[in-house]
């Protein structure tokens, strides 16, 4: 028992691991607060060309409308986020807080009228990300990896399409491009 709970302290204590741990545990409680107040949610969430949807802008990945959502969002953030973190602390550093405010400004400047919350605009910056830097380097380790992405995370590139009602489609879209930007910002600028 010693052994795991000494496991658990680690993850939360040591780098690389509290880069995604805190996250998570953040999503986690995000999740409870959206549960119990659908209108704390709201005030947390990005709502485009408001001054009150500012806020979100640091809080809406971490709250989720219930734990299908987070459910849908949590596991894919720890993967991607594991592979965005294979390229180093200070990348990782880098490169996710780019890609989450940027796609929240690019959603609070261009994104249709709604409250949007959830952490899928920061993973799909994370796909977008993987893939451009496989593109730029093509290096054999960021091929591989940005083919393993295509053959299970590909299927989210469906969700960019702002046919599905409830899905905040276009902070996919901008997640991606943010993703995409911050890759090109780093290896062609």
């Amino acid at each position: 028992m010693d052994d795991i709970l000494g496991q658990l302290a680690r993850l939360f204590t040591e780098a690389p691991w509290y880069f995604l741990s805190w996250p998570a545990v953040a999503m986690i409680t995000g999740t409870i607060v959206g549960m119990l107040s659908s209108q704390a949610a709201a005030k947390l969430a990005v709502v485009p060309r408001t001054a009150d949807g500012l806020v979100g802008l640091l809080t809406a990945p971490f709250i989720h409308a219930n734990f299908a959502h987070l459910c849908a969002n949590l596991p894919a953030f720890l993967v991607l986020g594991g592979l965005v973190l294979r390229h180093g602390r200070s990348q990782f550093l880098e490169v996710a807080p780019a890609i989450a405010l940027g796609q929240g400004v690019l959603l609070w400047l261009l994104g249709r009228k709604a409250a949007h919350i959830g952490m899928s605009g920061v993973i799909f910056g994370f796909l977008g990300w993987l893939l451009a830097v496989a593109w730029f380097t093509r290096t054999t380790p960021d091929l591989l990896v940005a083919a393993a992405v295509l053959v299970f995370y590909g299927g989210m590139l469906a969700g960019i399409a702002p046919a599905r009602n409830g899905t905040s489609w276009d902070g996919h879209l901008f997640g991606l491009i943010a993703g995409l930007g911050v890759a090109w910002f780093q290896y062609r600028a």
